[in-house]
């Protein structure tokens, strides 16, 4: 091929037409260029190639460390709130009860327990592939994406709990240095190892050990632990998203999903609508809690596979409300401005059909009176829509919103509810 194009040169000069040679030369250049230029684009297309694989592979990397970290945070969270259940027994079985007698299940349930939050357990993430990620070249194709700010956020997350489970186990460490120096010879083998004393009577001992205020305030710090939970469930959360993602190639978060994850990636200005309940599950920044006239208990709030269901017990209370707190940023932001929306829309249905009750909202300062405005509905026994301007809340300014709606039940009647769910638009 040069020489086709040297001999036309050269015969050119010859004939010594010269313009001709020239507009030759100018297109020789030309091809050259584009040569250059095709060459240089197939160049960097097979750059992007390989970037772009090596980035998926470091991509990859961190979702199977992620994976590990969901399983170890799954223990974690586990233990603890096993031992804040284990904490509540002993308390209202044995320490507020004053039991007088012990068997040896009595025995053998205390000390475990008891040995098992005295265990100091850690959350150590996997973050090699992340520094491996944050120190390459490929960090910067993912700018401005979604599953950056999801990264970014899990591994901030990640060093927020080491930071309060550090300052946890440094407090149990020193209380139970001072637990172990008080009863070093003074029954704390006994406590500890029940079973070598049983051929004795260690009862009174064991109890007033039990009984002791060190060994008390060590089994409080039972609820501090399952108090924590909360942290665990919403790293194991941005965890699983991100394994999703990963493995379907996306970098950007659908509406629905930035609206399950607002008050942790997104603020809620960012979306149109609002969900307080999908598919039966509350999302992360909001709680649905249960008050009712007098002071006895009353579990109203039972979650299904797709659906929640809101039950007021028949002759026990004069009234009982099922509401939605704001409970974002770890219980930092607790109002919101809901101007924004216009609606509220909920799909239920009644257990039997033909429930009456009331919606209500509420803001900061509103007192809890019962005279917030309200709106009365009747559901029928089939899945259906109801939706209702939120404007009917006259009461409450929407600007500090502080409970975004509750159901009023009023009565002697008894009156069970199930709801899919709840959005604002």
């Amino acid at each position: 091929m040069i020489k086709f194009f040297r001999k036309i040169r050269q015969q050119l000069l010859t004939e010594s037409k010269l313009g001709k040679y020239l507009l030759y030369a100018i297109g020789e250049i030309f091809l050259v260029v584009i040569g250059i230029l095709l060459a240089l684009q197939i160049n960097n297309k097979n750059e992007e190639r390989i970037q772009e694989k090596e980035l998926n592979g470091l991509m990859k990397s961190i979702s199977s460390a992620i994976g590990s970290d969901i399983r170890y945070l799954s223990l974690i969270k586990t233990a603890r709130v096993n031992i804040g259940k284990h904490a509540d027994s002993i308390f209202n079985a044995y320490i507020d009860k004053q039991k007088p007698s012990l068997a040896f299940i009595d025995y053998a349930y205390i000390s475990n327990s008891f040995d098992e939050l005295t265990t100091a357990i850690y959350y150590q993430p996997n973050t090699s592939s992340f520094e491996a990620l944050k120190n390459s070249i490929y960090l910067s194709k993912l700018q401005g994406t979604d599953i950056e700010l999801l990264l970014h956020t899990y591994y901030s997350a990640a060093e927020r709990i080491q930071k309060q489970e550090e300052e946890y186990n440094q407090m149990l460490k020193s209380d139970y240095q001072t637990w172990s120096n008080k009863f070093r010879n003074n029954g704390r083998a006994l406590f500890l190892r029940y079973w070598e004393y049983m051929t004795e009577d260690p009862q009174e001992k064991f109890l007033e050990i039990l009984n002791d205020e060190n060994t008390i305030a060590l089994l409080a710090k039972g609820f501090e632990e399952a108090n924590m939970s909360i942290l665990y469930e919403q790293q194991i959360l941005l965890g699983e998203k991100y394994i999703e993602m990963v493995n379907k190639g996306e970098v950007n978060i659908d509406e629905e999903t930035k609206i399950d994850f607002t008050g942790t990636l997104f603020t809620y200005a960012e979306v149109d609508f609002l969900n307080l309940l999908v598919n039966g599950k509350v999302p992360s920044g909001f709680a649905l809690i249960y008050a009712q006239s007098g002071n006895e208990y009353f579990d109203g709030v039972k979650f299904e596979d797709d659906y929640t269901v809101l039950t007021y017990p028949e002759n026990i209370f004069a009234w009982g409300s099922p509401y939605f707190s704001i409970k974002a940023l770890n219980g930092r932001v607790t109002e919101m401005d809901f101007t924004k929306y216009k609606n509220v829309i909920l799909e239920m249905k009644g257990e039997i059909g033909g429930e009456e009750f009331a919606l209500m909202m509420k803001d900061k300062y509103d007192l809890h009176d019962g005279k917030e405005s309200r709106v009365n509905l009747k559901v029928t026994n089939t899945w259906e829509t109801y939706e209702v301007p939120i404007d009917q809340f006259e009461t409450a300014d929407k600007k500090i919103i502080e409970t975004p709606l509750g159901f009023v039940f009023l009565g002697s009647k008894g009156v069970t509810i199930h709801v899919r769910s709840i959005q604002f638009k």
